[in-house]
């Protein structure tokens, strides 16, 4: 025992820490035993929640095909996807080939303000004040190497202008009012010379705010080089606050408007135009609303597509009145049109059309002609049946192994039973099916060419009589599986797994925490405890006799030497 120090037979001469250790051995032989029953048991235990988790995917496999998932997998395959791409869509669509022929593809509506939202600059005051809608920065700036400055508190554009066409830079500077934008073109007639905009060291970003940076440089009248700036000066800011905006038409007011008949509210005391803008794609409205910055207008899209126009109405407040859509110009959009084998011309406002043919969804991506074949996914199905005798090959070949002899569980009835039912019945004949499907081997499901009753038993597919019955009765197929009846090789097996593999069934029973296998596991540890504690006071009682024998032995021997020396 732990602790305990002795030197056994110093007087006796026994070798009693021997004789000790082969009495407690002897002790220990029925915990040893038990300890044995306990790695038999946890073993047991492990075999038969193996053995269940194995049985539960072939249970979940029957469930799903008694969802009949992928009974219900269709192709539609397009000969043409630039045309159309097609999908099986519905539950039973209708099989066969069409032939569609797409002439025409759904557009959507555009809205665009019917003028440009800010007002063209006032060009004869200082740029601060002339409505520009950039801020100008003081400093300097370089054309053709020629340098030039700017104040924009007391520079006007038009004093500016005269500044260039007065310098040795060579250009001659306009601003056309009607188009709010600012033009430069080489003064020689017919030089065709880059005209250079900007130096390093210039500190304005006055050439910016112009928008010649950039821009395209043509041979205009005379032939001379001229650039137009790719900037509107006056045009909107869709950051600033509206109330800051200066609108050609007016302020806006505070209220509410309509877009195809969703109310969209505005404050101009605190919303810019893009805060506006945002409100209105993420409501109802179904359109994409965005500012387009080359011409200063709004562009409204429809999300949906056909020839319908997009509505816009004023409601308390004149947004969209000061915004020019009110007014807008509309293109509509066109409807897609398509015949099915030749029929009539069909016309759909989406370009996703699911009225052609049952069950299918076509989408349209060209024009031109495309076949479309509609049926069964054999592929999805044949998958299916495979996952399925994997699943049952497995589930049988586990309860066999552990079962059989020298098996973790040899000879347990209850696994043995679940294999012998399963083994019993996956072949069971079903009645009342369509045609002439009776049996998982009319499909091509069996146990083998050859038998040998040694052998494991396993299923074994002819995929090619498999694929023959799904193409000549995929309906027969389905229904030898499950039906409404509750009479197909899934349903039936399902039943059975499913209360053999439930939480509450008997498998799970004696393998979980707390299970009948797990109760016999502790009480023999708890009978290991025990035993353990007896031994251990069984050998401290040993060592205590020993040691009192060894204690009266040198006593003996002390005495007997006095007595021999009084002689």
């Amino acid at each position: 025992m732990a602790g305990i120090f002795s030197v056994g037979g110093l007087a006796s001469g026994l070798d009693s820490n021997s004789i000790i250790s082969q009495l407690i051995a002897i002790e220990r032989q029925p915990i040893a035993r038990i300890q044995a029953k306990v790695s038999a048991l946890t073993k047991q235990q492990t075999g038969v929640r193996e053995a269940r988790t194995k049985l539960l995917v072939l249970r979940n496999l029957f469930k799903d095909f008694q969802l009949g998932l992928k009974f219900k997998d269709f192709q539609a395959p397009s000969s043409n996807e630039s045309v159309l791409k097609a999908t099986a869509t519905g539950s039973s669509p209708t099989q066969g080939s069409f032939q569609i022929a797409v002439t025409q593809l759904a557009t959507a509506s555009v809205a665009r303000s019917s003028s440009r939202l800010g007002a063209p600059i006032n060009p004869a005051v200082a740029l601060n004040t002339s409505g520009i809608s950039t801020q100008v920065t003081s400093g300097t700036f370089t054309i053709n190497g020629v340098q030039f400055n700017v104040n924009p508190a007391t520079t006007s554009l038009n004093t500016l202008i005269g500044q260039i066409n007065g310098s040795a830079a060579g250009v001659t500077a306009a601003y056309n009012a009607g188009t709010d934008t600012i033009s430069f073109t080489n003064t020689t007639p017919g030089n065709t010379a880059i005209i250079n905009f900007g130096a390093t060291g210039d500190t304005s970003n006055l050439l910016s705010v112009l928008g010649t940076p950039g821009a395209v440089q043509l041979a205009g009248v005379g032939g001379s080089t001229t650039v137009t700036g790719n900037r509107i000066l006056g045009a909107v800011v869709t950051s600033n606050v509206l109330n800051t905006v200066a609108f050609a038409s007016g302020a806006v007011t505070a209220g509410n408007f309509r877009v195809n008949g969703v109310t969209i509210t505005v404050d101009p005391t605190v919303d810019t135009l893009g805060d506006v803008l945002s409100r209105i794609n993420a409501s109802g409205a179904g359109v994409t609303a965005s500012v387009d910055l080359a011409t200063d207008t709004i562009r409204v899209v429809s999300k949906n597509l056909g020839s319908r126009t997009i509505s816009f109405q004023d409601g308390t407040s004149n947004f969209l009145t000061r915004t020019n859509l009110t007014t807008a110009t509309q293109t509509a959009g066109l409807d897609a049109q398509y015949t099915v084998d030749g029929g009539a011309v069909q016309t759909s406002n989406s370009n996703d059309v699911t009225t052609a043919i049952s069950g299918v969804t076509l989408n349209l991506r060209g024009l031109g002609t495309s076949t479309v074949s509609v049926s069964a996914d054999a592929d999805a199905i044949v998958k299916t049946v495979q996952s399925f005798i994997t699943a049952f090959n497995d589930s049988v070949a586990s309860l066999d192994e552990r079962t059989k002899k020298g098996g973790v569980l040899q000879g347990d009835t209850t696994l043995r039973s679940i294999e012998t039912y399963l083994r019993s019945n996956v072949f069971t004949r079903v009645a009342g099916l369509p045609g002439t499907v009776e049996s998982l081997r009319d499909i091509g499901i069996s146990t083998g060419e050859a038998f040998d009753s040694s052998a494991v038993f396993q299923l074994h597919l002819d995929e090619t009589k498999l694929r023959a019955a799904i193409g000549e009765n995929r309906a027969g197929v389905e229904a030898l599986f499950t039906n409404s009846s509750d009479t197909g090789v899934a349903d039936s097996l399902f039943a059975f797994l499913d209360g053999a593999t439930a939480s509450s069934g008997y498998l799970n029973e004696r393998a979980r925490a707390g299970g009948s296998i797990d109760t016999q596991i502790q009480s023999a540890n708890d009978r290991i405890t025990a035993l353990e504690r007896a031994v251990g006071l069984r050998e401290k009682r040993l060592r205590a006799q020993f040691t009192q024998l060894e204690t009266l032995t040198a006593s003996l021997q002390a005495q007997g030497g006095a007595l021999g020396s009084i002689r």
